[in-house]
């Protein structure tokens, strides 16, 4: 049987070599993800990484994802309107669909 005083200092040496390899990652146990989900989640959004451990063995890293910069239309439409004019008119295909609808106007 391993002495108490043993695995305390094994947990203290744990935690040194988590903070020189995982620096401002905060370490959470599988137990506390499972019960606390909410706030192990509020933390993510926060910037937070995380390292997860089950029986005192790391087993896997959370890491926030970057904020994607919000796409506008013309930056999603830009390549279609470069190929639109691109095509002189003359050799233009009309689209049916559009054609359709102009003659249910009518």
């Amino acid at each position: 049987m391993v002495p108490l005083a043993g695995i305390r200092a094994t947990l203290g040496l744990r935690k040194r070599l988590y903070g020189c390899y995982f620096q401002d990652v905060r370490v959470v146990t599988a137990k506390k993800l499972h019960q606390e989900t909410k706030e192990v989640l509020n933390q993510l959004e926060q910037g937070e990484s995380l390292v997860i451990t089950r029986n005192g063995r790391t087993i896997g890293r959370i890491e926030p994802l970057a904020a994607a910069e919000p796409v506008t239309w013309p930056d999603i439409m830009a390549e279609v309107w470069r190929a639109q004019k691109s095509v002189k008119a003359s050799e233009r295909v009309p689209n049916p669909v559009l054609q359709q609808r102009q003659r249910r106007r009518r």
